[in-house]
């Protein structure tokens, strides 16, 4: 049985969702981690979580804000919308995020440190 601090299980889980830019940043993350990653290597991969977690509320919040607003994107959202969330998802977990990339960390820094 693996446990939910299981780094595979976290790729599995997450990149399984529609591709994007964001997810092959996570899988190249979090496939890199092993036992003699050190503590930079990890906080790293546990901020690339954080943000592709972020990117996936953001988008999920717009999808419901347009959803009751009937109101339609612009044409320029249509195309770079995926770019916008991940910007502003990265700016989001560099600049103190939610703190679920140190949660994280904390967790694995034992296991793989």
């Amino acid at each position: 049985m693996s446990s939910i601090l299981d780094t595979s299980s976290l790729l599995n889980t997450y990149s399984s969702s529609l591709p994007s830019p964001g997810t092959v940043s996570l899988q190249s993350s979090l496939g890199n981690i092993n036992e003699t990653t050190d503590k930079e290597e990890l906080m790293k991969a546990c901020k690339s979580f954080e943000s592709y977690f972020v990117q996936k509320v953001l988008e999920q919040t717009k999808s419901a804000l347009l959803e009751n607003d009937e109101e339609e994107e612009g044409e320029y959202l249509k195309y770079f919308g995926d770019m916008f969330n991940e910007k502003y998802a990265d700016l989001i977990t560099e600049n103190g995020g939610v703190g679920l990339a140190q949660q994280l960390y904390d967790s694995l820094k034992d296991r793989y440190s």
